[in-house]
């Protein structure tokens, strides 16, 4: 094991006050360090990390979410005490209990539905309020599996789309979390192309901003292709290109057309290292024009995908297309950064793996400089371990963003079983899954509904049960960088006793299994078990403790599959190939692998929606600066780094009569929300932008309050089980 560096990365002491650090335990992007200052046992302001930046070894900065944790922590609405629902689901009304009233009644209501209905009827709604190695994502598993079992969502909210493409390009053994480049490769690139990507408002990994504004001051070329311009794109492109969501793919493909009709894609790179390019590398049962090249030519279906067959679809001019195409074949090493949002679309697979392919016949995947197209790091975990959960002994999965269509017709739709309980821990499901208005009308059979969180969230409005958890402040955890941007871990040291009667997550699960018999679910201490989590990147656990950040080496290779590109006899892609599979030999064999849609084995394009008169815009909601997804919907100084409105073009607003600050509807056949309007060239022709996590707040007649994007989105999965958030169609008018 290399040397670790232990820093400790918070200002001295005042007198009177203790510096604890920790790390935000959310899903934000980023893996920054919080520092609180306590006196008396109460944190009285939060630093981040002292240090100035530099590219060898950055600063760990936090954002004003870190900064802001100090209005959460000691908000007015903290869930005190464990809470029983005396009026209707919904309706917020509840009545103070006991710890052992509360988890009684869980007990015997799942031992009740587990005898009548079976395990499967269990559905776990946990997910990512805390991500953190110990109080994270495997306390709810943990928990279930030992009981038997339950239904499980499955896929990945805001990157299946990715996680499926990698896996089918670059092999079954590639994670998207560590299929791209370290940060620090930037600087090598003449041209970086970002795609769908704006680390500068959803954040992307700590320091990622920092690492492209040192490439643009070294003179890289950056230009953005986005529905809209965004923080990113006006601080550091050099061209911003507008194009509608939910046709990226078209986009990419019509690149690739010109690339390969001009000649200017690398054929000896795909020689040696990709399998279906053109018909010579085609594996064996493959059809005859089966290619990506017969396909970009239209050799295979009379239709060239040329930038003017693009043009109509994603709204790019074709010389436009054309120019990127050339630039970005002829600007060697070139790097493709894409983002999650084209892959939540109708069809996000297809985004994803036409990136790849541009990447591939460029030759520009696994070497200095370029990428494969996937925007996360290289590395990964840094060896650190998370709570092991088991495996779940019964098969019983849905994709995510189905859930509402789970509820509302369960075993009648095909689905696994109908739900009778749901378990929600860190989760607001009901807030951040597509079609919130049809979720919570499909609650009728559900008998039992227990949420355990920090407030009373939308889905906890839904319980027949709240339980109070602590915060990452009252708790010891150890954190890792977000999506392996990085190479550290941050000890998440306890900064303050248990406030009120909150209880740490582990300890509540722990104290329910024992109800149901359930005697080795938390047989470590929390030390025992963070010692154990660490050891295999550790080397001294009191120092980590003690310091807060462990700092560990950086790869080899800076760049993901550089040692299959350098060495292709030894080191194999884990595709059956052993090649970056353009034609993915897995889908050829089974097109269908989720009963969710047929997935052709080369990047396709498919139309994403029938054009609708009633709904002519397309919606896409991007991340917030004072949101992680619905964490901090409720803190009001916060808000105010990014207040919730609706962006709007100005042709599209004239035609409606609308002007900036305006209160709008924006509505479609599902339901409806309400929003200040933001008239602005900023955001293409047909395109409106609503930022996601806006806490679901009906009023008596059904409309949202609160601008909640999830009562416009459909409760449709893609094939490969992304979310489609941002294939929606909406109208817009003044309310």
């Amino acid at each position: 094991m290399p040397d670790t560096l232990y820093q400790s990365p918070r200002p001295a002491a005042r007198p009177g006050e203790t510096v604890i650090t920790s790390t935000c335990g959310h899903n934000c992007g980023g893996r920054c360090v919080v520092n609180a200052h306590v006196v008396d046992d109460r944190i009285v302001r939060i630093s981040t990390d002292p240090a100035r930046w530099q590219p060898e070894l950055p600063p760990l900065h936090a954002c004003a979410r870190g900064v802001g944790q100090i209005e959460r922590l000691y908000h007015p609405d903290r869930l005190k005490f464990p809470m029983r629902r005396t009026g209707p689901r919904g309706s917020g009304q509840f009545e103070r209990i006991s710890w052992d009233e509360a988890l009684d009644q869980v007990a015997d209501g799942m031992r009740r539905i587990r005898a009548e209905h079976g395990n499967a009827t269990f559905l776990d709604c946990s997910r990512s309020g805390n991500t953190s190695a110990l109080h994270g994502f495997g306390v709810s598993k943990r928990f279930f599996y030992r009981f038997g079992g339950c239904t499980e969502l499955w896929s990945n909210m805001s990157a299946e789309a990715e996680v499926f493409a990698v896996r089918m390009t670059f092999g079954a053994k590639a994670d998207y979390k560590t299929s791209g480049r370290e940060p620090t490769d930037y600087v090598n690139s003449k041209l970086i192309l970002m795609w769908g990507w704006s680390p500068a408002d959803g954040t992307f990994g700590t320091g990622t901003v920092q690492y492209l504004k040192e490439a643009k001051k070294r003179g890289v070329r950056i230009v953005c292709v986005d529905p809209r311009r965004t923080r990113t794109s006006a601080a550091l492109a050099d061209e911003h290109i507008f194009i509608r969501p939910s046709t990226d793919a078209a986009a990419l493909i019509a690149m690739a057309q010109v690339i390969v009709s001009e000649g200017l894609h690398d054929q000896a790179y795909c020689d040696r290292h990709v399998l279906g390019f053109d018909d010579a590398h085609l594996p064996d049962g493959a059809p005859a024009g089966a290619s990506y090249k017969a396909y970009l030519l239209g050799e295979s279906d009379g239709v060239p995908k040329t930038p003017e067959w693009a043009e109509g679809r994603c709204g790019i001019p074709a010389a436009t297309i054309r120019r990127l195409a050339i630039e970005f074949a002829t600007a060697r090493p070139a790097a493709l950064q894409c983002g999650y949002a084209p892959g939540r679309t109708a069809y996000g697979e297809q985004f994803h793996r036409a990136a790849y392919a541009l990447a591939s016949i460029t030759g520009n995947v696994g070497i200095v400089g370029g990428n494969s197209g996937v925007s996360n790091g290289a590395t990964g975990r840094s060896g650190i371990g998370s709570l092991p959960a088991g495996k779940n002994p019964i098969d019983s999965k849905v994709s995510t963003p189905l859930l509402a269509d789970l509820l509302a017709r369960g075993k009648a739709g095909g689905y696994p079983a109908d739900i009778r309980m749901i378990y929600s821990a860190g989760g607001d499901l009901f807030n951040q899954c597509p079609n919130a208005n049809k979720m919570v009308a499909s609650l009728e059979s559900v008998e039992l509904i227990v949420v355990q969180d920090h407030f009373l969230t939308p889905t906890a409005r839904h319980a027949d049960i709240v339980l109070p958890a602590t915060t990452f402040w009252e708790r010891n955890d150890v954190h890792t960088p977000w999506a392996g941007a990085g190479h550290y871990a941050i000890y998440m040291k306890q900064a303050i006793l248990p406030m009120y009667e909150c209880r740490n997550d582990m300890d509540i699960f722990a104290d329910l299994a024992a109800r149901l018999g359930i005697n080795d679910y938390h047989e470590k201490s929390e030390e025992a078990w963070l010692r154990d989590l660490t050891r295999g990147a550790v080397d001294d656990f009191e120092s980590f403790a003690e310091s807060g950040v462990a700092r560990f080496a950086p790869p080899a290779d800076a760049v993901a599959f550089a040692a299959q590109i350098r060495d292709p006899g030894t080191h194999r892609f884990t595709t059956p190939s052993g090649r970056i599979e353009i034609y993915s030999m897995t889908l050829a064999a089974k097109p269908d692998p989720y009963g969710l849609g047929a997935i052709p084995p080369i990047p396709t394009w498919f139309d994403p929606v029938e054009p609708d008169a009633r709904y002519p815009l397309m919606l896409c909601s991007p991340k917030s600066r004072a949101r992680t997804h619905s964490i901090h919907g409720n803190q009001p100084l916060l808000a105010r780094v990014d207040p919730d409105d609706v962006w709007m073009n100005p042709s599209d607003a004239a035609a409606r009569g609308i002007e900036t600050g305006a209160q709008v509807r924006i509505f479609n056949d599902r339901g409806a929300t309400v929003l200040p309007v933001r008239v602005t060239d900023r955001i293409a022709p047909g395109v409106v932008s609503i930022k996601e996590g806006a806490w679901f707040t009906p009023d008596a007649a059904g409309t949202d309050t609160a601008g909640c994007a999830n009562v416009l989105a459909a409760d449709r999965s893609a094939p490969c089980g992304a979310t489609t958030y941002n294939t929606n169609l909406v109208q817009v008018e003044a309310a």
